[in-house]
């Protein structure tokens, strides 16, 4: 059963499921608003590749944020959000029975791996190394049928952010055996603690078979426009492109042109709320710590943790019970390819919100060792 639905389920119950959040859900500012209002009376241009300001814009921000130089024209493919862009990475890229490495814990790459009848090959990190990654495991898994690497920096559902060795062991790797090195990216503006998120295109010097997939859903608030794009090599923009005239024709020009506004325009809407991410966090990692669980390891990026919940029950259906009795619906762990002990929560909601949080988990750890002989 999925977490929506026990959930909803818990609800039915009597007990109401507190409103946790990851992305930020916000109103869209005034230059946004009227950007949509004149798209509404303007032509659809009907541009396969994206609106040609929105590729510009996009180019302009990677030079601004990352020193990139991006040919807008050749690279970049605008797409209905990150899932569907990714989803079209693979299936235009791999071949049946190929193989993608994948470090986990991980989003929710299973779907859309097996979609293009491919196989992942995962590498567990562990949390006793802070959820790094493997590089290792990573060599270890190569074979003679793989084909790609998948990476999620930062990370979905850890919050780990590869630094640049890290990444640099990666491109390296991915040299070494001829792999395309594949990274979602949806969550990079989302660092803390002085971190900086870093491009795998900044590595491009090193090994140049590089995609990049990534949102506006989440730094932009952009969650129900719907709106993400892809940044590769111009022969795989090519084929994207073919495969794409035939699935969507086009991305929608109004959703397309409210970007624009928000690349271009004011940020202090969106800053403001960014910038209080990270004091989020440390409010409900301290309230875990606090509550007789384990201490989590602290994400560096992101807007969500791993939990140990072990100290709530022996199976996940156990730790989940005891959670949805408190009102929290998580994601198991075991869904994520981390530790079935294990469930993911996110701290993107308001502070009121995040205090209930704290609050329903030190009463689950008390319930549960109550409950023990």
């Amino acid at each position: 059963m999925r977490t929506r639905e026990r959930a909803a389920r818990s609800e039915r119950g009597g007990v109401p499921v507190l409103p946790l959040a990851g992305a930020p859900v916000l109103p869209m500012p005034e230059h946004v608003r009227r950007a949509v209002a004149e798209a509404m009376d303007l032509p659809d241009p009907r541009d396969t590749r994206g609106l040609p300001e929105l590729r510009a814009a996009i180019a302009v921000e990677l030079e601004r944020a990352h020193g990139l130089r991006i040919d807008p024209e050749r690279r970049l493919l605008v797409t209905h959000g990150a899932m569907q862009g990714l989803s079209l990475v693979l299936r235009t890229v791999l071949a049946p029975g190929d193989e993608v490495i994948v470090p986990t814990p991980t989003f929710f790459f299973d779907g859309a791996i097996r979609e293009a009848r491919a196989r992942p090959a995962y590498v567990p990190s562990r949390e006793r190394d802070g959820w790094a990654i493997d590089l290792a495991g990573l060599e270890a898994a190569v074979t003679s049928r793989s084909r790609a690497v998948l990476l999620c920096n930062p990370n979905n559902p850890t919050g780990h952010l590869p630094d640049a060795a890290t990444l640099e062991a990666v491109v390296d790797l991915a040299g070494r055996h001829g792999l395309l090195v594949i990274s979602d990216d949806s969550w990079q503006h989302f660092p803390y603690d002085g971190h900086r998120y870093q491009p795998v295109e900044t590595l491009a010097d090193r090994w140049p078979h590089m995609v990049t997939v990534t949102s506006l859903s989440k730094g932009y608030a952009f969650g129900s426009w719907r709106v993400g794009y892809v940044l590769a090599p111009p022969h795989i923009v090519d084929a994207l492109e073919r495969r794409f005239q035939w699935e969507a024709a086009w991305c929608g020009v109004v959703p397309q042109r409210a970007a624009v506004a928000a690349l271009t325009g004011p940020r202090d809407w969106l800053d403001r709320t960014l910038a209080t991410y990270q004091a989020k966090r440390d409010l409900v990692c301290d309230g875990i710590a606090a509550s007789g669980l384990s201490e989590p390891v602290r994400p560096a990026a992101g807007a969500f943790l791993l939990v140990d919940g072990s100290r709530l029950g022996k199976t996940p259906s156990e730790i989940d019970g005891a959670l949805l009795r408190n009102g929290i619906a998580s994601i198991r762990g075991a869904d994520m390819h981390a530790p079935d002990t294990h469930v993911r929560l996110t701290f993107g909601s308001d502070e009121r919100v995040l205090n209930e949080l704290v609050r329903g988990l030190t009463q689950a750890v008390r319930e549960s060792a109550g409950s023990r002989p």
